[in-house]
């Protein structure tokens, strides 16, 4: 990869990431300063979809591709079960584990494309 688009993904991500966290520090100031009830309000369920776009963003370019070719069948299939069982709500390590054995499994057979 080269130096000036990883660069740039970096910084959009990093960016992204610390815009995320200083908006919910901002909601939840604002929240206890305003007296809200517990319920979602807009801004946190805004906040809510925007990290599952990050997070999606991130694993589709870190699962489905290798550098600028697409990744083998044992990564998209492993990445997409891991991706099912989060969207299942599965603990993280669990999501995790699915994901290393689909791939390996998928991997060791010799299926793939």
């Amino acid at each position: 990869m080269d130096t000036v688009p990883f660069l740039l993904a970096l910084a959009g991500l990093a960016g992204g990431t610390y815009f995320l966290r200083l908006l919910g520090v901002r909601l939840g100031a604002r929240a206890r300063a305003g007296g809200e009830s517990t319920e979602a309000s807009g801004g946190r369920l805004w906040m809510d979809r925007a990290v599952v776009v990050l997070v999606l963003a991130v694993a589709v370019t870190g699962g489905f591709f290798d550098g600028q070719e697409p990744a083998d069948a044992g990564r998209v299939l492993g990445v997409s079960a891991g991706m099912v069982a989060g969207v299942l709500r599965v603990p993280m390590l669990v999501c995790v584990l699915i994901g290393m054995v689909v791939c390996a499994v998928v991997r060791a057979t010799g299926f793939g494309w």
